[in-house]
């Protein structure tokens, strides 16, 4: 697992103009509107290992630049605030759900962007993993051992921790 920096940002409130959220996986670009009317969006990982709740100003200008190019009228919105929140990223890009080798010790992670939107499933599977210890049929892929074995290497993007595959 690598840990890298995601930050995001958000606006002064303003009249609804976005109802859902908007997302451009090739441009790692997402948007929606808070119930104070906050257009909340965010962007890239920064493209080093960090365990810093900051972003970087490069990043920073990537994102604007996303926003810019997709959605103009953000323009004229005054950004009040960012922050940067810490992503682990697992290297096929496909979260953990396993037991360890230590007797008791179970993990979770590895989440890597979409982790916020996966914690009920998530927690679902990984407290029938603890309760049984046994896996959870709907996360039975998701093995710790899949990285030493080659087997079970989830069949997707695969840029996980890989920060030059982004």
């Amino acid at each position: 697992i690598e840990s890298h920096v995601l930050q995001a940002f958000v606006t002064e409130g303003l009249k609804p103009c976005i109802d859902h959220v908007v997302t451009f996986g090739m441009g790692h670009f997402y948007i929606s509107q808070s119930d104070k009317g906050g257009l909340v969006f965010g962007g890239d990982l920064d493209f080093y290992a960090s365990y810093a709740a900051r972003g970087n100003l490069p990043m920073q200008e990537h994102v604007m630049e996303a926003a810019m190019t997709l959605m103009p009228m953000i323009g004229k919105a005054r950004v009040l605030r960012s922050w940067g929140g810490i992503m682990d990223m697992s290297p096929d890009g496909s979260p953990i759900i396993d037991r360890t080798g230590i007797d008791g010790l179970y993990l979770n992670c590895g989440w890597c962007y979409g982790g916020f939107k996966a914690v009920p499933g998530s927690g679902f599977s990984f407290a029938h993993l603890i309760a049984q210890d046994r896996h959870h049929d709907p996360a039975a892929r998701f093995r710790l051992d899949r990285f030493s074995t080659g087997r079970g290497i989830m069949d997707e993007e695969g840029t996980g921790a890989q920060h030059n595959l982004h």
